[in-house]
């Protein structure tokens, strides 16, 4: 080894360690990170006995009282064939399948209070490893260490039909069923379930008002397992429970009339396949009726597609036009008969026999707006979409490019969930509720009109549904290609800020998604925020410099990925926020990104700057790059204030300087920013 080569070795061995000081800074467990997060909240003290042990405090039924309201605490396993609530005579039941952290009678208490049409109230939970021996130092029931939680959506009614996802905690106004009969069938979690579905469902209005999340952890449990209560079970129990007052006079053993919508230009190959696909998933209950609407094929695959209209029996809508997605779904729906409509992308295939069986069910419920469903890419068992969040920068399809053979965050890839928006590659609905919200919204020409059409659902007092259950795979974007081009970019991001503007209540904002799970970013996991919040992640910028890109390299290497270039009051709600917020992700690829200091540039006509940053922690970028070095603290989250950068629109790009050699690498975005 030469000398060059042993000093070369030593500074990176030195630049690996700082590296691995400051990553191990930024690392936060979730034990810690919740203590924090939760702070100073109002707390109670249960007034137990501090040398009992807590195995016991498992099993023990006990009663309290807080701000004038008595309440009784019964844990899952004493509910039993001699159970009746007119026996109990306290104003507030909380059934638990663990311990109750000390802030839980005053959160369930006051929820009760604020909400008089309230007579059912779930929370979120965790596991704790409890010790005995630190009993005392946090509190009752929160000392030992706490990991894997379960933060909930807000009231999910398909879901729970589904799944028994309140798990280990709920609460009931007791004389809301002082004379309801309560289930003897079965005992501890199956009878209280089996219970609620029959309160709830009796009625359309209980299932809009009297059910309420508190978005906190009241429990720590010792595992997920519902008291013997699978998914397979829970199916089976709310299958007993008579809901036919909502499914509005509806009922499949009726055949469904459904009218399949498919949008599609310049794709007789593509299509043909979809409409094939469909037709053999669609069982002899369902009467089909398919439309397609073409906005201007070339003329030889105008010829293709009317022979194609014969042969499959479709109706074929013709009429040369620019793309607009929700423009023709809107024109196929006009010359549609169905009771159901299914908007449907001409690059879907069905793959299983039971999708449309299993989304007309859910679709039926009175309560129901959209449905969709798990959607693949192609021979790869990834998947594309399972749902959309609505993230603090935008819709996000959650667990995207992930491996569906594992089950994510409680079952959400395995289960029918409630969910803000589904996409519009795959959406069914009555043509009642289509017609009542106004259908499409043809302002969103491209992207974001089922988000739109969604949210004027939620916002109807429907819920809106994934049916995860099943899958169907999706040659995602065929039809109109990818929105990577700089124009297609600025198309998308026009639209995302339509569809703000459109409904301002939504921004950063998803009942169906916990404020305790990351949403500050476009982290495609499901995780607690510790790993990624703004609080945390953000960096002030504190100078910038001029810097003369002949100095440095352009270079492939330097793999970018910008998520937001915007005004900081976009980012944060906050409308008097003058400051500008730039965020995503970058390393070089193939070396040691613990030797490479970096900065934003911001590139004009004739000028560029550089502003350096430190970078935020990135787990989903280390996960999917495991073959990179280094890359954990690739993220950047940076803040400029007013005034720092000249006014004009900027380029976004990052430079990599290599702490101990003369290369300057960057690379730019199609990511602009206007600063004013």
């Amino acid at each position: 080894m030469g000398f060059k080569e042993f000093v070369k070795n030593r500074l990176t061995l030195r630049a690996d360690g700082i590296y691995r000081e400051k990553l191990n800074e930024k690392r936060i467990s979730f034990d810690s990170w919740i203590r924090l997060v939760e702070g100073e909240l109002e707390r109670f003290d249960m007034s137990y006995n501090p040398e009992q042990k807590i195995s016991d405090l498992k099993d023990l039924s006990y009663i309290t009282h807080y701000d004038g309201m008595t309440v009784s605490i019964i844990p899952y396993r004493n509910i039993g064939d001699g159970f009746v609530v007119k026996n109990i005579i306290e104003d507030i039941i909380v059934f638990v399948n663990g311990e109750l952290t000390d802030r839980t009678i005053p959160l369930i208490v006051k929820c009760f209070k604020e909400n008089p049409n309230v007579n059912i109230v779930y929370g979120d939970e965790d596991i704790a490893k409890l010790d005995e021996q630190k009993a005392g130092q946090y509190g009752r029931s929160v000392y030992g260490s706490r990991q894997d939680p379960y933060f909930k959506p807000d009231w999910s009614p398909n879901a729970f039909l589904n799944h028994f996802y309140f798990c280990n905690i709920c609460a009931i106004r007791r004389v809301a069923f002082r004379d309801f009969d309560w289930s003897t069938k079965f005992t501890g979690a199956k009878s209280i379930y089996r219970t609620l579905l029959e309160y709830i469902y009796s009625d359309s209005q209980k299932v809009n008002q009297c059910v309420k999340h508190i978005d906190e952890i009241l429990v720590h449990a010792s595992d997920y397992d519902n008291d013997e209560i699978t998914d397979e079970q829970a199916c089976e129990i709310a299958k007993m429970v008579k809901v036919p007052s909502l499914k509005n006079g509806i009922s499949l053993e009726n055949k469904a009339f459904l009218s399949v919508i498919i949008p599609s230009k310049d794709n007789p190959e593509m299509l043909e396949g979809c409409i094939t696909s469909l037709h053999d998933a669609c069982p002899g209950t369902i009467n089909l009726e398919v439309i397609v609407v073409d906005n201007g094929s070339n003329i030889e695959n105008k010829k293709l597609l009317d022979e194609l209209s014969d042969s499959l029996g479709f109706t074929y809508i013709y009429k040369p036009m620019e793309f607009n997605f929700a423009y023709m779904c809107n024109e196929g729906v006009k010359q549609s008969s169905g009771e159901f409509i299914l908007l449907l992308n001409d690059d879907v295939t069905f793959t299983e026999p039971y999708t449309l069986e299993n989304m007309l069910d859910e679709a039926s419920y009175v309560f129901t707006g959209a449905v969709g469903a798990k959607l693949l890419y192609p021979e790869s068992g990834k998947i594309q979409h399972a749902g959309v969040i609505n993230n603090r920068i935008g819709p996000v399809h959650k667990l995207q490019f992930a491996d569906d053979s594992v089950e994510y965050y409680h079952g959400f890839n395995r289960r029918v969930i409630n969910t803000s928006a589904v996409t519009g590659a795959l959406i069914m609905m009555r043509r009642s509720i289509y017609d009542l919200v106004g259908g499409m919204n043809e302002k969103f020409r491209v992207a974001f009109n089922d988000v739109d059409l969604c949210f004027r659902l939620l916002k109807a007092g429907y819920f809106n549904v994934c049916c995860n259950n099943v899958s169907l795979e999706h040659a995602e974007s065929v039809s109109r290609g990818n929105d990577t081009k700089p124009e297609a970019l600025k198309r998308l991001l026009r639209e995302k800020k339509m569809l703000y503007e459109e409904h301002p209540s939504f921004k950063a904002y998803d009942p169906f998604y916990s404020k305790y799970l990351v949403s500050d970013c476009l982290d495609t996991r499901i995780v607690p925020a510790g790993e990624y919040e703004y609080e945390t992640s953000v960096e002030k910028a504190f100078s910038i410099t001029s810097f003369d890109l002949l100095k440095g390299r352009e270079d492939p290497c330097v793999f970018l990925n910008v998520e937001e270039a915007d005004k900081a009051s976009e980012y944060t709600a906050n409308k008097d926020d003058k400051g500008y917020i730039i965020q995503g992700f970058s390393f070089v690829t193939g070396s040691d990104n613990a030797c490479y200091k970096k900065g934003i540039l911001l590139k004009s006509e004739d000028s560029c700057y550089l502003i350096k940053y430190e970078g935020c922690l990135r787990n989903d970028v280390s996960l999917n790059c495991a073959d990179q070095t280094n890359v954990e603290l690739c993220g950047f989250l940076v803040r400029i204030p007013e005034g720092m950068v000249p006014a004009g629109t900027y380029k976004v790009g990052v430079l990599h300087t290599h702490s101990f050699a003369k290369e300057k690498l960057y690379s730019f975005s199609n990511r602009e920013i206007g600063i004013d």
